[in-house]
């Protein structure tokens, strides 16, 4: 078996790993269950798409069966967020493994993050070891975010494989004629236009996903394509297949907002909070947004949230290598002429292709997902250290990362002096990586565990019970959104299920929910503790 043979079945393990440790977070520790309110609308509206419909009716007695981002509007109720996601993961409500979209593409997300690697920086011919793809991907399955947001139902893991699709089909848009015939091929070089077509399609997905980072990404890419164009590397062509294949596909959002609201630029997220827009004024955010908001809180805030937990190193590390490539060309330009350069060791690339279009194509992304979200407000959150409005950007953090690891141990092979200083650079790495599985993963995986307090107990005591069905839940002691958030996403949207699970507001309510549901046996749940609703 050849080195590169051995290397795929390496990125083979890598992904398989990532599917199964998925699998195994989302059942034990989030339960497959929502944590978050974005991620009960969206298993919301994946039931109403899954049962071929846009919205449902506004349900009589809508309070009892209310949760913060599932909005009522002109008598329809619908999630607030756009369709992309919930579009894709109504395939696994249909299947009834809602979990199972994001831990496939998280999967998939790797396999692809590894083929860029390989293609972006490995240039050694088919038979040469080139490790930059197992760095990579490897990397991406010991990232807390990575582990938490593809084991979640949030959109992240949807948007960032639509990305990272993206990014392959610009390399073969793009690619030179001396790329390695196992990557490129003449039939390739005579078809474009289909990868045009591709790179359209993917980043229309992500626009339908989540908009804002497609803009951000988008962006770079086109200042990417227009100076490949100028410089006559790329015809004028190329922007109008892409444009056949992505506008059709981002025409479903304001399509669907036109069928859902009567406006194909809706803002479903302003029937929530009003102020909650794009832009800068004082009506924008709970306390007014300006460009010095922007930029010195909240991408500050972003910014070191990302340094510090990127990958769950020790403290600013997390950056250590990203920037190397760069630091490498800058080095570089002060060569004095004649100089000799490095030689090409197992298939790694050399010393003067430091930094390559693709490194540059790379930083720019992540460069354009953080400028975009400069015009929203909210800091977005952050999942295992990673903050979520910046996953988008991912490839690039884990692809710069791992060739500036390359780099860095290419480098110190040439500069021996006692020892081989190379072996520190991995012995750091490694290190790092260590401490992220050892001490820093498991205390975030245990701060995950009931998040909010939101568990799956109060399905699994209703399901034990095995009642007489169709039944009717009336969930006592309801304060917070999170006391209903994993009833109300048991319920069907339409609340006609064997269980429907309702919040018992008081007598009033308690007496119009059984008049309405009066084919229903009916019990009160309060804690763990069900029992039948006493006779009226």
């Amino acid at each position: 078996m050849t080195y590169n043979s051995r290397l795929r079945w390496g990125i083979v393990g890598i992904c398989l790993t990532a599917f199964i440790a998925i699998a195994v977070l989302s059942a034990q520790i989030f339960e497959h269950v929502p944590h978050s309110e974005d991620e009960v609308a969206y298993i919301f509206q994946a039931k109403v798409f899954a049962q071929h419909r846009l919205t449902v009716p506004t349900p009589a007695l809508d309070d009892a069966f209310w949760s913060p981002f599932v909005v009522d509007y002109q008598g329809k109720r619908f999630g607030k967020y756009h369709p992309g996601w919930p579009l894709l993961l109504s395939l696994g409500v249909g299947l009834g493994v809602p979990w199972l979209v994001n831990a496939v593409l998280a999967a998939l997300t790797l396999a692809l993050i590894a083929w860029l690697g390989h293609s972006f920086y490995c240039r050694g011919g088919r038979d040469a070891p080139c490790y930059l793809p197992v760095m990579a991907a490897g990397l991406g399955l010991v990232t807390p975010g990575f582990l938490f947001l593809s084991s979640s139902l949030l959109s992240h893991t949807a948007s960032l494989f639509w990305v990272t699709l993206a990014l392959v089909g610009l390399f073969y848009l793009t690619a030179e004629r001396s790329v390695e015939p196992v990557l490129l091929t003449s039939l390739t070089l005579r078809h474009r236009w289909a990868y045009a077509a591709l790179t359209g399609l993917a980043l229309g997905a992500t626009f339908v996903t989540r908009p804002f980072a497609a803009l951000g990404i988008g962006s770079a890419i086109g200042f990417f394509l227009l100076i490949l164009i100028v410089r006559g590397e790329l015809k004028w062509s190329a922007l109008l297949w892409i444009a056949l294949g992505g506008l059709p596909v981002a025409a479903l959002l304001p399509l669907y907002w036109q069928a859902v609201a009567g406006s194909p630029t809706f803002n479903g997220y302003v029937l929530v909070w009003p102020y909650d827009r794009i832009g800068f004024g004082p009506d924008i955010g709970p306390y007014g947004y300006t460009l010095h908001n922007a930029v010195f809180i909240n991408t500050r805030l972003k910014f070191t949230t990302l340094a510090t937990g990127l990958f769950g190193w020790l403290g600013w590390s997390n950056l250590l290598f990203l920037p190397v490539p760069f630091l490498a060309g800058w080095a570089k330009r002060q060569d004095r002429p004649g100089r000799q350069d490095f030689p090409n060791h197992q298939g790694w690339t050399t010393y003067r292709d430091w930094p390559n279009r693709w490194d540059w194509l790379l930083l720019s992304i992540i460069l354009g997902v953080v400028v975009i979200h400069n015009f929203y407000w909210a800091f977005g959150g952050a999942d295992g250290g990673f903050p979520r409005y910046y996953y988008d950007a991912l490839p690039g953090m884990l692809l710069l990362t791992a060739r500036g690891i390359q780099i860095s141990v290419q480098f110190l092979r040439q500069k021996r002096i006692v020892l081989p200083l190379h072996w520190l650079v991995i012995g750091l790495v490694a290190g790092f990586v260590g401490y992220n599985l050892v001490w820093n993963l498991p205390s975030l995986l245990a701060a995950q565990k009931g998040k909010y307090n939101i568990t799956s107990a109060p399905l699994e005591v209703v399901e034990q019970a095995d009642l007489l069905q169709p039944a009717l839940i009336l969930m006592k002691d309801v304060e917070s959104w999170s006391d209903f958030a994993a009833p109300f996403a048991a319920n069907s949207p339409t609340l006609d299920g064997p269980v429907v699970y309702a919040i018992d507001w008081g007598p009033e309510m308690t007496q119009q929910l059984r008049r309405q549901f009066e084919e229903r046996t009916c019990w009160e749940l309060q804690g763990e503790m069900l029992q039948p609703c006493p006779a009226q």
